[in-house]
């Protein structure tokens, strides 16, 4: 399935991709990703993925075999796809909406289109996540495993008007790393498209006791200097490729980062991390400090892949 609307800017262009299920979070979403094609420029594309839901369970043939299950679901599919893209449509005159369903599960379909979206969008629960999950399997796994910067669309529940998830300065933690620096890039770009201003966060968590490398120095006092240094020297030329752009550089002291991003992320339009930091372990997906992000921020989260 393959339908166009709005106008014919931006074709050509790497389309900014949101994956729809018919549930409140991915609807939000979807509306979030609309935002941010009509701010780029390019088109938006929806994806709805199916998949007979009987595969997988007893006899090999007890699924499998049954063509009318997979119909129905795939008619189901297509029925939550349409609706999508006419509302966004009504909402979003201006911007391209390609929507395009696929067979297979959510998550390999997201993560395969993510390698050619300029952004993918996810919600952070979809219509078969449990009530109260904080983060679904699907979320969780293209944040994980996707390609470029995946935004998994965590706004607050009392929020009714998507276009506010726009509002707010954009957040980007910096170590250092090249996934932190690929996040910083990214960052700086979207400050730049919103017209907001870019804060860059580094949390030290040198314990204020011990001996420093003098006695008459504290080391806590040490790592804040260091954080701030390497903040300011990273800002430098950041603000020579974005002249205009208002950078704030905020180091912050705490013994739990993880926490510490999550308390920053309030009131914020967007906070930006790289998928690992200085402190993961090689081949890992996704950091700490991100997971904890994505399931707990209080704005949207952009996990930046540097691969």
């Amino acid at each position: 399935m393959g339908t166009d609307a709005g106008s014919a800017a931006g074709r050509g262009a790497r389309p900014v991709v949101a994956g729809v299920d018919g549930s409140e979070p991915s609807t939000r979403s979807a509306h979030y990703a609309a935002l941010l094609a009509r701010e780029r420029q390019v088109p938006l594309e929806l994806l709805c993925a199916y998949e007979n839901p009987l595969c997988g369970f007893g006899p090999p043939t007890f699924g499998a075999a049954n063509p009318v299950v997979e119909e129905e679901t795939r008619q189901a599919a297509e029925q939550v796809l349409s609706a999508t893209a006419e509302q966004l449509h009504r909402q979003s005159a201006e911007v391209t909406i390609q929507s395009h369903l696929r067979a297979g599960s959510a998550a390999s379909v997201l993560i395969d289109a993510s390698r050619r979206a300029a952004v993918t969008v996810v919600g952070s629960r979809g219509a078969g996540g449990f009530a109260g999950l904080v983060l679904g399997s699907v979320s969780a796994q293209v944040a994980a495993h996707g390609h470029g910067t995946v935004v998994v669309v965590r706004p607050p529940a009392d929020q009714p008007d998507p276009a506010a998830g726009l509002d707010g300065p954009v957040l980007v933690g910096y170590d250092a790393s090249a996934p932190a620096q690929a996040a910083l890039e990214f960052a700086a770009q979207e400050a730049a498209l919103r017209d907001t201003d870019l804060v860059m966060i580094h949390v030290h968590w040198q314990a204020p006791w011990g001996a420093g490398p003098e006695p008459d120095v504290d080391p806590a006092e040490l790592a804040r200097q260091e954080a701030e240094q390497m903040l300011a020297e990273a800002a430098g030329p950041l603000r020579e490729r974005h002249p205009g752009l208002a950078v704030q550089l905020r180091a912050v002291h705490s013994l739990n980062p993880e926490r510490a991003l999550v308390e920053q992320s309030e009131g914020a339009g967007l906070v930006v991390v790289g998928c690992r930091g200085r402190g993961g372990f090689t081949g890992m997906l996704l950091g700490s400090i991100s997971h904890a992000l994505v399931q707990h921020a209080s704005c949207p989260v952009a996990v930046v892949h540097d691969h």
